[in-house]
């Protein structure tokens, strides 16, 4: 396994801790959020050696994984009486950003027409596996913390625009870091639509 790949999943294990957020308190959930910031400075670095690209050592951390945790942070303080909302943007973007990746190296052979470094393949599976991924977080934590959700086949839906927008903003050549944009795309549809 390559060290893109190890880091990918390290992307993708951490939603996990998304689950979370159907129980804790907004301060607890922001008190992680600021463990998460320091495990992507500190932590991550030290734990998953093999995940840091060359130009993270030169700088002493990695930006990608800084703004993983700034991005989840974000969600946590803005969405604090929302966290069904937190819970999917961050599903929508670990578990599309990481496995679009993983597919596209593996098997993307046809690159995206406005983005030479994105594929087809990489680009449907961030669709589909944030797809699922957001619309169980969102679910999982509406339950749990008593907000009323619209129907079934709305949150679907809504989870699924928020999906496309998510990796359609993922898949475009932007400056600015796609673990910050992505998240954004994902946040704002699900914020609107539910």
């Amino acid at each position: 396994m390559t060290g893109e790949s190890k880091r990918q999943i390290e992307h993708m294990l951490f939603v996990g801790f998304a689950f979370l957020l159907r129980y804790l308190s907004v301060a607890q959930a922001a008190l992680c959020g600021l463990a998460a910031v320091a495990y992507g400075l500190f932590g991550s670095p030290l734990l998953n050696k093999a995940g840091v690209r060359e130009d993270e050592i030169a700088r002493g951390y990695s930006p990608g994984k800084l703004s993983y945790a700034l991005a989840v942070l974000a969600l946590i303080l803005i969405f604090r009486d929302n966290m069904h909302i937190t819970a999917g943007a961050w599903a929508a973007m670990a578990l599309g950003d990481g496995a679009s990746n993983l597919t596209g190296r593996a098997w993307g052979r046809r690159k995206l027409p406005w983005s030479k470094h994105k594929t087809w393949v990489g680009t449907a599976t961030f669709f589909l596996v944030a797809w699922a991924g957001a619309f169980l977080l969102v679910v999982w934590t509406a339950v749990g913390r008593g907000i009323e959700l619209p129907g079934t086949g709305t949150v679907v839906a809504v989870c699924a625009g928020a999906s496309a927008f998510s990796a359609l903003v993922e898949s475009l050549p932007l400056r600015l870091d796609d673990n910050i944009t992505s998240t954004a795309a994902a946040a704002i549809v699900l914020a609107v639509f539910l």
